[in-house]
């Protein structure tokens, strides 16, 4: 792919999209992401419909890997197969299947095409007051796999909670995985999720652990545990990578100086709000008269419950203490969530004491018999076949092994009911 240099990119850095639009099923290239997270990035929070997006043909090139000299014929085959891209949404009670764009305009000589987002898609991406996924978008055109771009979104989501678990065959299904793809679960996690781990850790402010929960003996979900890297991560210049604007704004110098805990607050406020001089004067006059904690709940207030007007909205808020109550609300909810983990663990814990100790009963009781005179032995034997004359199926068992010459009590299908008659009996040694 050719390297992408610094280019004109839309004017917010910030990719937000509904959860059930994460959440979706949907195949597209590494290109294709990158031109459609193009596309959001240019949506505005105030925006009420959608309008045209336009992307530079050079940019669009750059975004699908196309050789400059041939970009307008192969760009125009590229968006043509966009135009056929559906995805799925599901959402309670119904499955919308739909198109990323409606059209792809071409404007003769201008070196520029508008792109349309079809219509079905405006309740995920436009006026979103909850239930969304924010992501830097200097971060999502930094990774090198499709698939790391969508384990980021997915865990993003669930970063403050710390934790996510997901059904691996709903996993492969958000992915876009054939039904032959990667179908072993070795395959899918040496080629899935060891290299998107080792990417983020690498590039992102957030990487993961994953722990396997086996259904039976197979694989059947898996529990990521999301770790920040709090680190800022700074453009790279490698060949697929946009250099863009830095992440954090820089405060006036003196502000900084004046007000230490200024920039502290201010990275909790939505990218596109930061630079507001509304918003930075608000933080301001309220730190220095109310204190820290007091700005900050009203700053994560205003985030989660802020409609068109974000600093009007803080403002208000800030005035208030609308903040209050919600911040003790979200403490109980805490508290009552790091119960119910903890419940949950306690009695993970203890089936894993009680298989245990099981496991050592049945191994000591064995050991016993095996300890024990052969007369004993074969004393012990008789009882038990007495005891389950009615079992005719583990009766039968014991004396088709007998006669090719095997030890019975080592047949699976035997060595369990026998244990329990040694340990009924009192014969564990």
């Amino acid at each position: 792919m050719a390297k992408i240099k610094k280019k004109s990119l839309p004017p917010s850095l910030i990719v937000t999209q509904s959860n059930q639009l994460v959440e979706a099923r949907y195949n597209l290239s590494l290109g294709e992401q990158r031109l459609i997270l193009s596309m959001i990035a240019q949506i505005q929070p105030d925006d009420d419909d959608f309008k045209p997006y336009r992307i530079s043909i050079g940019e669009l090139a750059d975004f699908l890997g196309v050789a400059k000299g041939s970009a307008y014929h192969e760009c125009k085959k590229i968006t043509k197969t966009l135009l056929s891209r559906v995805l799925e949404i599901q959402e309670p009670g119904r499955l919308l299947q739909t198109g990323w764009v409606s059209s792809a305009n071409y404007i003769d000589g201008s070196g520029i095409v508008n792109l349309s987002f079809d219509p079905l898609l405006k309740p995920y991406l436009l006026q979103l007051k909850g239930n969304f996924t924010s992501c830097k978008f200097e971060m999502l055109l930094g990774f090198k796999s499709q698939y790391t771009m969508r384990m980021y979104m997915l865990l993003k989501q669930y970063e403050r909670l710390k934790e996510r678990e997901i059904e691996l065959s709903l996993l492969r299904g958000i992915l876009s995985l054939r039904i032959d793809q990667h179908i072993e679960y070795s395959n899918f996690k040496k080629n899935i999720l060891n290299p998107t781990q080792e990417e983020l850790k690498a590039k992102a402010d957030l990487t993961f652990e994953f722990y396997e929960i086996k259904h039976g003996r197979r694989v059947g979900a898996i529990r990521f545990r999301i770790l920040s890297q709090k680190k800022l991560i700074e453009p790279t210049q490698d060949e697929d990578t946009v250099n863009v604007m830095p992440l954090k704004p820089r405060l006036p110098e003196p502000a900084a100086q004046k007000y230490p805990l200024l920039d502290k607050l201010l990275s909790l406020v939505p990218e596109q709000h930061k630079v507001k001089k509304t918003v930075i004067t608000a933080l301001e006059a309220f730190e220095k008269k109310e204190g820290f904690e007091y700005v900050k709940r009203n700053i994560l207030y205003s985030n989660a419950k802020a409609d068109k007007s974000y600093a009007g909205f803080l403002n208000s808020a800030l005035k208030a203490d609308w903040g209050h109550d919600w911040a003790i609300e979200r403490k109980i909810e805490g508290e009552e969530k790091k119960q119910i983990i903890e419940a949950e663990q306690s009695k993970k814990d203890d089936e894993t004491r009680k298989r245990k100790e099981s496991k050592e009963k049945h191994e000591k009781a064995l050991a016993g018999f095996y300890g024990l005179s052969q007369d004993v032995q074969d004393g012990i034997k008789n009882d038990f076949l007495e005891s389950i004359q009615d079992n005719t199926f583990v009766v039968k068992e014991w004396v088709k092994t007998e006669r090719s010459n095997q030890n019975p009590i080592e047949r699976p299908v035997i060595k369990s009911t026998f244990l329990l008659f040694l340990i009924n009996q009192n014969l564990a040694g």
